[in-house]
């Protein structure tokens, strides 16, 4: 075969290839952008199917695969239509005004959820081709919901003032004062030879090195890496014989050496919380979830009624 030929039979060859994938590009874009279902004038795409398909996935860190498609596919779409139909009474009243603390309390609970950061979070949704924008969008939604449910009902919400009266008194009566302490601690083995210079070094050293630095350097607890500090500890959690030696020291002093099994320890008092009974902080918690509770019910009843008068095609 001649070189031209040959030449002229390659390029026509990877022209033929090139028009395939150009086509096969162009037939996947329209199934993407194909509508599957309508909510009222409101599409929903096969692309916006695939993508909560994945953000469910990866708010549940479940991996998505053959055994569990059929499952993701009819709790995405049930989300879909949820949120246009909540969508097209948004844009009805016109609602643009939302909490937008409630929106990064919402973006921090997902961050700790999966055991990172909000930046973390963003950096995950882009490796699972996902993005903060949708997640976002996803929760301003249900927020601007919120704000809409507010806006019609709250002159209904009326709450009965005896029911609140005997919640308030049951509350007020199974709540036990709370005390906490933030201890730290130097425990040292109990020897009988050179006990008592052992525990004049130690106070001596803390004098002059400071109670973390001695817990370092002297203490057997698992604590000495953190300089002896073994965080809040309630006061029901303590040993009779700890508590009686720490209950009345003041914040930032030493217990006498507290001789227990075969060990002997040095306890500093770093703070202390006393948590008492507060009626007011009790009727206000009340009576914000019993007002909760009454537009949770206002909202599911004003959603039902919109579900059943928006027509949802599927295509």
């Amino acid at each position: 075969m001649h070189l031209p030929r040959l030449l002229n039979n390659k390029k026509i060859l990877f022209f033929f290839i090139l028009l395939f994938f150009f086509n096969l590009s162009k037939t996947n874009s329209n199934i993407n952008n194909s509508v599957i279902i309508s909510v009222g004038d409101q599409p929903i795409t096969y692309l916006d199917l695939i993508k909560e398909m994945r953000l469910i996935s990866f708010l549940n860190n479940i991996k998505l695969d053959s055994s569990n498609r059929e499952t993701f596919k009819s709790v995405a779409v049930q989300g879909l239509i949820t949120r246009k139909i909540k969508e097209i009474e948004i844009n009805k009243y016109k609602i643009n005004e939302f909490n937008t603390k409630d929106l990064q309390n919402l973006i921090n609970k997902t961050s700790n959820n999966l055991g990172t950061t909000e930046d973390g979070l963003e950096q995950l949704l882009l490796q699972n081709n996902l993005n903060i924008k949708n997640l976002k969008d996803r929760f301003k939604i249900d927020l601007k919901w919120n704000t809409l449910i507010f806006q019609l009902y709250k002159n209904k919400v009326v709450l009965n003032t005896n029911e609140m009266e005997n919640k308030i008194r049951f509350e007020m009566e199974n709540i036990k004062e709370k005390r906490l302490f933030l201890l730290s601690e130097i425990e040292i083995n109990l020897t009988q030879n050179n006990e008592k210079e052992t525990l004049n070094n130690i106070y001596k050293n803390i004098e002059t090195e400071g109670f973390e630095n001695t817990a370092k350097k002297f203490s057997i607890s698992n604590s000495s890496q953190y300089g002896g500090n073994i965080g809040w500890i309630d006061e029901k959690n303590l040993s009779k014989k700890i508590f009686e030696n720490i209950k009345f020291l003041k914040t930032e002093e030493l217990s006498k050496p507290i001789y227990l099994d075969d060990t002997i320890v040095i306890i500093k008092k770093v703070g202390e919380k006393v948590f008492e009974k507060n009626i007011e902080k009790v009727k206000n918690r009340i009576v914000r979830q019993e007002k909760e509770k009454k537009l949770q019910m206002f909202s599911k009843a004003h959603y039902s009624k919109l579900e059943k008068t928006i027509q949802i095609s599927f295509l």
